[in-house]
């Protein structure tokens, strides 16, 4: 299933709406506009969901269905009547919830490979480089993906969840783990990423 398969399922079930605040954050059931709001809520976030998912599952396919089963949650969640007062967090958490779920089904640790880190490379906006600057900007990436490999799961995660402007509050929330736990982290994920990258 695409991401665009996904848009199509919320708009075929045409009874039931809801009023997406995103300046707010709050997402309140309205029986005017669910589908067309989830849809853009979807399109709004997908990205920065599937990038976070990449990195606790692995795989492209797995984080992509992942991406697409929260947004589902997310839009069942509002057509049964319910309030999310901050819809990035709770997607994100919703996201962080099925991942962790079909990693434990699995029982293996995620390693980060080539093939991974390449996909996220792709992901990135390319604004052109001149060629010296591509040249600096690959250097730079495979430097930051030997740190990344050196980072525990929780450690890869939590830095990535700061990077896409969560809170350390939202962070624990997400990934279900303490304030203190995620201050930790976030500073030993840091620290060990300056000392690999410097050498």
């Amino acid at each position: 299933m695409s991401f665009y398969a996904i848009r199509t399922e919320i708009r075929s079930n045409g009874e039931l709406d809801a009023r997406l605040d995103s300046r707010a954050s709050c997402v309140d059931h309205d029986a005017s506009d669910l589908n067309q709001r989830v849809t853009q809520l979807f399109e709004e976030l997908r990205d920065s969901v599937y990038r976070y998912l990449i990195l606790v599952v692995g795989a492209p396919a797995e984080a992509e269905e992942i991406s697409q089963e929260a947004f589902l949650e997310c839009f069942r969640f509002l057509q049964s009547g319910q309030t999310i007062q901050n819809i990035r967090a709770w997607i994100f958490r919703v996201a962080h919830n099925l991942a962790i779920n079909q990693l434990k089904s699995k029982k293996y640790v995620l390693t980060m490979d080539s093939h991974f880190w390449d996909e996220l490379c792709n992901l990135r906006c390319d604004p052109r480089p001149t060629p010296e600057q591509t040249v600096l900007h690959e250097e730079d990436f495979r430097r930051l993906h030997a740190a990344m490999g050196q980072l525990s799961p929780q450690q890869r995660q939590c830095l990535v969840l700061r990077a896409e402007g969560f809170r350390y509050k939202q962070i624990s929330e997400i990934m279900g783990i303490s304030d203190s736990n995620v201050a930790k982290s976030l500073h030993r994920g840091i620290k060990r990423m300056m000392r690999e990258i410097r050498g």
